[in-house]
């Protein structure tokens, strides 16, 4: 239900946007615009008010941001559709290392650096300082040694010979109230047969069985949808979204079944996808259909905002927009951890701002001018101006400039997995401190946009508020830009158009 108003809402600043002649995704200006609704509630409500409407807010999108990584597959089911690339990987790792170098730089410049490294310390807890504090036993037993006299070196009887020791103290607990002998022991018993007591029982079998289905619930619940209800729909009708979505969701549960260990190389999204393909692909066959016509049902381009506009000639959607509409409400959602870490944001504004402006102008000049010189089309030289956008911003972007929108769509797509697999790695290699949220932040945010900014929601939700604002701010320099219509004419002559 909440999902649905996110979705109600872009749909209203999408019919607001349409009354302007700027090109801009209305989930994003959502985003943006629920950001700043809560800072300017926070000023006149006060913080305790404004929390509570957070954490109202919370239960949608926490569940929208939970499983945000399923609403990429379809991008990336969708690549065999799209035209081969070559160059991405270099491209990448160009522009991150910079990206990466202007933050570092700036936040060593202005200082800024050692309070994020302090702000992280804290965070991460007390730790054990170089003077161990806590060990006292030998500080304590220092002063009895050095306070005893050798009375024997100084040639003087010792005058504590005939002390005495006196007894040791009883255990309290081993004492009778009425003075008589000593209770015995049995607080080692009373533990043992508390422990013997406290014992679980083994699980019987439907209890075993109970367990079973409550913690796989979600994977039955979708197993039963594809076998009961999307399957017979889709070899009687020849609709494939039941089948197809619930087949889709049990491809990504499967890969999220994947070691740990093994998600470092085989992320999620690209698993679950191929598993995706794979599948859908099978049951076409089964129909009489080819990987095309299979791909196009999947995405049939009824979007939830054709919808709204009232167009009655839209085919059925598919389970790729499904799926892209809901992701448009994880878009919204991420406004909430930028409001929860907006005092980091305005403390590193200018390393945020800088970087995310030069590497937006360099990436609107450099890129398609040395894709033209290497021998690409101009067309698809110019879909190289947003290759580090988010698709939702890299598609009206490259629209404005003229470019390839399908080339586009692949540049984009892995731009963002590549940000998740190898991005870490690279910035390891730079030797960029991994407490340093904010370079992390904003670089994966710069370059590999919505994808890189869900990794960093598990991993560290500081970094993905800056990775958030950075890969919005990316978007909205760059649309900005490309909305000049002499900026657009500087660029398309440096690709001869």
């Amino acid at each position: 239900m909440a999902t649905k108003r996110d979705c109600l809402a872009s749909c209203a600043f999408n019919s607001l946007i349409g009354l302007s002649s700027v090109s801009f995704p209305a989930s994003v200006a959502l985003l943006v615009a629920l950001f700043f609704a809560l800072i300017g509630c926070d000023l006149v409500l006060g913080d305790r008010k404004t929390r509570a409407i957070v954490n109202v807010l919370d239960v949608p999108a926490g569940f929208a941001l939970r499983y945000i990584n399923i609403f990429f597959t379809p991008a990336f089911v969708l690549l065999p559709l799209s035209p081969p690339i070559s160059g991405v990987v270099i491209g990448f790792v160009i522009t991150l290392s910079i990206t990466a170098y202007l933050v570092r730089g700036l936040q060593l410049l202005l200082g800024s650096s050692k309070r994020a490294v302090t702000e992280r310390a804290e965070e991460m807890g007390d730790e054990d300082d170089a003077i161990p504090l806590a060990d006292t036993s030998r500080t304590t037993q220092e002063p009895e040694t050095t306070s005893t006299t050798n009375f024997s070196s100084l040639g003087v009887e010792d005058p504590y010979n005939d002390l005495v020791a006196p007894p040791r103290t009883q255990d309290p607990s081993l004492v009778r109230g009425t003075g008589g002998p000593p209770e015995t022991d049995t607080s080692l018993q009373d533990t043992l047969r508390r422990a013997i007591i406290q014992a679980p029982l083994p699980l019987t079998r439907p209890q075993r069985w109970a367990a079973f289905i409550n913690s796989n619930f979600d994977r039955l619940t979708y197993a039963m949808l594809f076998l009961l209800v999307g399957l017979p729909i889709y070899f009687t009708t020849g609709y494939a979204m039941p089948a197809q979505l619930s087949f889709n969701v049990l491809a990504y549960f499967a890969a999220l079944a994947l070691p740990v260990k093994w998600s470092q190389f085989l992320h999620p999204v690209l698993v679950s996808s191929l598993i995706t393909v794979c599948g859908i692909w099978i049951l076409g066959l089964v129909r009489g259909e080819n990987l095309d016509d299979v791909l196009d049902s999947y995405k049939t381009g009824a979007s939830y905002l054709k919808l709204w506009d009232g167009n009655k000639h839209l085919p059925l959607p598919g389970a790729g927009d499904i799926f892209g509409s809901v992701l448009d409400a994880s878009i919204v959602a991420l406004a909430l951890p930028m409001y929860n870490y907006r005092q980091e944001l305005q403390r590193h504004f200018f390393a945020i701002v800088i970087p995310n402006v030069v590497v937006s102008i360099a990436s609107l000049f450099g890129y398609p001018y040395l894709c033209y010189a290497i021998g690409m089309s101009s067309k698809r030289s110019l879909a190289f101006a947003a290759r580090s956008l988010t698709l939702a911003l890299a598609t009206p972007a490259v629209s404005n400039l003229g470019g390839d929108l399908n080339t586009v769509a692949a540049l984009a797509i892995m731009s963002g997995i590549l940000g998740v697999l190898i991005g870490p790695k690279i910035l390891a290699l730079m030797r960029i401190p991994e407490d340093d949220y904010v370079t992390r932040g904003v670089t994966l945010g710069a370059n590999s946009s919505a994808i890189a900014t869900a990794r960093l929601l598990v991993s560290d939700p500081r970094a993905a508020a800056l990775s958030s604002l950075s890969m919005s701010l990316f978007g909205i320099i760059t649309l900005a830009l490309t909305s000049v219509p002499p900026i657009v004419k500087a660029i398309g002559s440096s690709v001869d158009l």
